[in-house]
């Protein structure tokens, strides 16, 4: 009976093409769609998911995983690139210029507690966002050449369009504050742990802080597990 039907023209054409698009193909082209989707769970359940469609609607199905993978996974990731590059991307402020500022309120680490700063030792620093309050954030040092510093950031962001542990590079005039390794009281009057309004003009962690019922920023604690 097989060997009658591939005997037809064509048949044996016809039989391979059917194993690839009933047989290899949905698998493959399933395992690469989800990977579009963030969440793992969902990946394994879609793709468990398969092998209880009918053999004869696989190919049909998958197509419509690309649909929701596409919805779910790539429009979610397109809209934050949009808000991190385009419509609310942030900048790091200067510190030193803040205070140069407002003196009397906005109070920095000296020269010399900065100079002490080492891989290992936290900095924050503080972000103007477009279109969005600014925020202040924790980093830990990892990397120091001279006035140039890099870290990996400490904290959940709310306005600016940034990961936890995500690699920022900054200045050391950028500093507001600072957390020596070997200090846990920090430098100054040491890490605020809450998270709070700032005004623009006060340093969350300054003594002369007093606008918190006014302010426009937002100020992060020092450890993640605080936010």
């Amino acid at each position: 009976m097989i060997g009658e039907l591939l005997s037809i023209n064509g048949a044996v054409g016809a039989f391979l093409l059917s194993l690839l698009v009933f047989g290899l193909a949905p698998g493959l082209i399933l395992a690469a769609i989800v990977r579009l989707i963030p969440d793992h769970d969902r990946r394994r359940e879609l793709q468990a998911n398969l092998y209880d469609v009918p053999r004869w609607e696989q190919p049909y199905w998958v197509m419509q995983q690309l649909e929701v993978a596409i919805r779910v996974g790539v429009f979610p990731e397109l809209a934050w690139y949009w808000g991190r590059y385009v419509w609310h991307r942030c900048k790091i402020r200067s510190g030193l210029q803040a205070h140069l500022k407002w003196p009397d309120s906005f109070q920095i680490p000296d020269h010399e507690d900065k100079e002490l700063l080492r891989p290992g030792d936290r900095a924050k620093l503080m972000w103007a966002v477009r279109g969005m309050p600014g925020e202040r954030m924790w980093v830990t040092i990892t990397r120091r050449d001279g006035d140039r510093l890099v870290g990996t950031l400490d904290n959940w962001a709310i306005f600016a369009y940034l990961h936890p542990d995500e690699v920022i590079n900054f200045k050391i005039d950028d500093i507001i504050d600072c957390i020596l390794v070997d200090d846990e009281d920090g430098v100054g009057d040491g890490p605020n742990y809450e998270l709070l309004p700032v005004h623009d003009s006060c340093n969350g962690a300054s003594p002369h802080h007093e606008h918190v019922d006014e302010c426009g920023s937002m100020e992060h604690p020092a450890h993640p597990e605080a936010s």
